[in-house]
């Protein structure tokens, strides 16, 4: 009986290693990166409905402005923070699945050597290949948690391109007839007059703006 335990548990051994592999290996995704612009990659996967922002119409000014999204992306306090966010959160995942990993090594060498020895009962291997299985199932969860963090970061990349967008409806107020984006990753847009360029410009104000609406920490 318990040769059968051990050739049947033996598939469960491979099974949860592999569920490791690929755990550990989907921590390496790119998708889960702290960036919040352009995660085209990320937002392809998720199904994310772009809610239209109403622009008021005005006389056009003939003039252009744009805005460098590589200097968003670096200085953007809004993006800081929930690059933060996602490395504490994917840190605070990995060093659990470590943990699972290690416990799991030793449950492992622990259910091999009692059947090895032959003086374990079927009963106490089965309690042994119990506590394998509830391994797995903790390592699929944590899988869950990192695809949950993806859609997360892909969700908070919607909202921080829509509040940029009503930010700059409401900055504009005319003054510009286009504002466009540049980004040297993607460049849409190969040339643009260092002059048009106001990033620096709106940047301060779109710090300020976030940093009224984010909530205070209560004082200790």
């Amino acid at each position: 009986m318990n040769k059968i335990l051990l050739s049947v548990n033996a598939l469960l051994v491979i099974s949860v290693a592999y569920l490791f592999y690929k755990v550990s290996d989907s921590n390496k995704n790119p998708n889960c990166s702290g960036k919040v612009i352009n995660t085209d990659s990320i937002a392809g996967k998720v199904d994310l409905k772009p809610k239209k922002i109403e622009q008021i119409g005005s006389t056009p000014t003939g003039k252009i402005a744009f805005i460098n999204l590589d200097i968003l992306n670096e200085e953007s306090q809004e993006v800081l923070d929930l690059e933060k966010e996602a490395k504490n959160r994917r840190s605070a995942i990995e060093a659990s699945l470590m943990s699972l990993q290690n416990n799991y090594e030793k449950k492992v060498m622990d259910y091999q050597n009692s059947a090895k020895a032959g003086i374990a009962s079927e009963a106490e291997l089965n309690a042994k290949a119990k506590e394998i299985q509830q391994i797995e199932k903790d390592a699929q969860n944590k899988q869950l948690q990192i695809d949950n963090l993806t859609m997360d970061i892909a969700q908070k990349n919607e909202n921080f391109q829509k509040n940029i967008k009503e930010f700059l409806v409401k900055w504009n107020a005319g003054r510009y007839d286009y504002i466009l984006s540049y980004s040297e990753s993607v460049p849409t847009m190969l040339l643009g007059n260092a002059t048009l360029d106001i990033t620096k410009e709106v940047l301060p104000l779109i710090n300020q703006e976030y940093l009224s609406k984010k909530p205070t920490k209560p004082t200790k």
